[in-house]
């Protein structure tokens, strides 16, 4: 599977490790495991719904949420998203 980086996921990834040191570490191993396990993998939470229907949601930790997008055809997932629950508008 390849894994792609959106520049927004890449822009707000840098601002919480500049803020939360200990969540490099974690992103990376999220992105690990999720890459070799997919929808198994321990921080995959759901798919969305609503104004996010199509993405998926993975949780790595406290409040903070990636949002994906998987492409079955290609076999390619685009990493779109970091942040707080609140940050994202996912309410």
């Amino acid at each position: 599977m390849e894994i792609i980086f959106s520049r927004r996921f890449k822009k707000q990834a840098k601002k919480i490790i500049e803020n939360r040191k200990n969540f490099k570490n974690k992103i990376n191993e999220c992105i690990i495991d999720f890459s070799t396990k997919i929808r198994k993998s321990k921080y995959y939470r759901k798919k969305m719904s609503g104004n996010w229907n199509g993405y998926e949601e993975l949780q790595i930790g406290g409040d903070i949420r990636i949002i994906i997008k998987i492409y079955i055809k290609n076999n390619s997932t685009i990493f779109e998203q970091i942040g707080t629950h609140s940050s994202l508008d996912l309410c």
